[in-house]
């Protein structure tokens, strides 16, 4: 009976989502059951196509508190406001089942494009100080081992310079 039921509830991908399309969809920010706004890859423990692929089969999206209105974050399935206006809340109601349709044929390129709009989406409709306080470490996480490298490298290059500089003059 329940491998009759995970047979039946459990749809498989033929071609798991692209490595990617799930990095991209784990950017979106979520607001938890405490009311921080935090990353989906704070969730995804290091396996974007594994829980991207959850979250879609397993219909997670419903749940998911991704569609920001001032300080308070929805889900596609919550009870909107009224003070949210007929095309945002129908924006919310019908992404998911639109984007989901596009997983399942494979059109990953669609599926990017969906990804990038619910990111534009919250940047544009959050309150930009829970989303800049999220967004900002990433960018300075990437340069630090850069900075790092160019410490370190520094005076391996100042040598060399100084060692051409020397065989020049003899």
């Amino acid at each position: 009976m329940i491998l009759l039921w995970i047979a039946v509830g459990c749809k498989a991908w033929a071609t798991p989502m692209p490595q990617s399309t799930a990095t991209r969809f784990c950017q979106l920010l979520v607001q938890d059951a405490d009311g921080n706004i935090k990353s989906l890859n704070a969730f995804a423990n290091g396996d974007a196509p594994l829980f991207a692929e959850y979250v879609f089969q397993h219909d997670g999206w419903r749940d998911l508190r991704i569609f920001p209105h001032g300080d308070r974050w929805y889900a596609a399935t919550d009870m909107l406001p009224t003070s949210l206006d007929h095309e945002h809340q129908r924006y919310i109601q019908e992404v998911f089942p639109r984007m989901l349709k596009e997983i399942d044929a494979e059109r990953w390129d669609v599926v990017d494009q969906y990804i990038d709009r619910l990111l534009q989406y919250q940047r544009q409709f959050s309150n930009t100080n829970q989303v800049s306080s999220i967004s900002a470490p990433l960018p300075v996480m990437l340069l630090l081992p850069l900075l790092f490298l160019i410490f370190l490298l520094s005076p391996l290059l100042q040598k060399r310079k100084n060692e051409k500089i020397f065989l020049q003059k003899e």
